[in-house]
Order: C-alpha cells, then sequence, then structure tokens
C-alpha cells in the first residue's frame, strides 16, 4: 500500500519542479520582450530621425526657395520704409501681416531648433547669418509689436535663435582669426 507521505512527498517534488520550470519561462519570457522592446524602442528611434531629417529637408527648402528670397527683400523694405516713416499706418496693414508671416518662419524654426526637432547645430550651419542679419531688421518691428500690444512674447523664438546663432558666428569668427594668425 502507498503511504501518504510518500505521495506529498512525489507532489511537493513535482511541484517545486513546476515552479522552476515556470521561473525559467518567466525569465526566457523576459528576454525575449526585453529584445522586441530593443528592437521597437530603436525602430522609434529611427523613425524619430527619418522624421527629424524630414524636418530639416523642409527648412532648408523654405529658407532657399527663390520666393524666400524675393519675400525676404520685399519684407526689408517693407520694414525699411515704414520704419523711416515712423511706423505711420503700418500697424493692421496689408505689408504688416506680410512682416508677421514672414518673421513666423524664423520663429517656428527657431522654436522647432529649441524644442530638439531639429539640431540646433544644423540650424547654425544652414541658416546662420540670415537670421541674425534679418533679426537686426525685425528687432524694431518686434519692439513696435510688444509696446503696441504689450505682449513680450513676440517673436521670442526668432530672437533668441538670433542670438544664439550670434554666439556661434562670433565664435567661428574667433576662430577663423585665431586660426588666421597661426599659420603665417
Amino acid at each position: 500500500m502507498v503511504d501518504l507521505a510518500d505521495i506529498l512527498q512525489a507532489l511537493n517534488a513535482v511541484s517545486a519542479l513546476a515552479v522552476l520550470s515556470g521561473v525559467i519561462f518567466v525569465v526566457f519570457q523576459l528576454r525575449q520582450n526585453a529584445k522586441l522592446i530593443k528592437a521597437s524602442n530603436e525602430q522609434v528611434q529611427a523613425s524619430i530621425a527619418q522624421n527629424k531629417a524630414s524636418v530639416a529637408t523642409s527648412v532648408v527648402e523654405r529658407f532657399t526657395d527663390d520666393s524666400f528670397s524675393v519675400r525676404r527683400k520685399t519684407v526689408r523694405d517693407i520694414v525699411k520704409r515704414y520704419r523711416d516713416a515712423n511706423w505711420e499706418g503700418f500697424i493692421d496693414s496689408a505689408e504688416d501681416f506680410e512682416v508677421r508671416a514672414f518673421a513666423s518662419y524664423y520663429d517656428f524654426t527657431a522654436y522647432l531648433a529649441r524644442e530638439g526637432i531639429i539640431d540646433m547645430q544644423f540650424v547654425k550651419n544652414v541658416l546662420g547669418y540670415r537670421v541674425t542679419f534679418d533679426w537686426e531688421i525685425f528687432a524694431p518691428v518686434a519692439e513696435l509689436y510688444r509696446k503696441q500690444w504689450g505682449k513680450k512674447y513676440i517673436w521670442v523664438n526668432f530672437e533668441w535663435l538670433a542670438g544664439e546663432i550670434q554666439k556661434f558666428l562670433d565664435e567661428l569668427e574667433k576662430s577663423m582669426s585665431g586660426s588666421m594668425t597661426t599659420k603665417r
């Protein structure tokens, strides 16, 4: 006859084996899940990089398009004309809206750089002096809008970008002038 203690001992052994097998299965499953998560993360990172490249390409296309250059000249002329006339008749004119729309390109691009959606070094190298030159033209307009509407945030991203690029250009010029003097 089979002893109850022998049955309990056999059941305990089977139970221990079942638990051990379960632990091995769970560890195996966790490793598989980790591999899947890693692959998914790599795929997401590749997708993010591709999207950032697409945004960067779009920015370059916007700022190098011939129509942008024409608009840039037009807006510079508008600002100069109204600044010389002490901004008389500028606010809410068609030219005012043209200036605002144009400056928004820079402001949005600066926001994208500030948020890391496009690489700041890329923006510095590609847009560089254009941003600082155009900010010099737009700064008085920004000041006019800020006073007129009591809103200090108008084109703050554009202004920030111009400041960051100016620091970059100053460093670049400093390094270039230093390398020119050491080669002599």
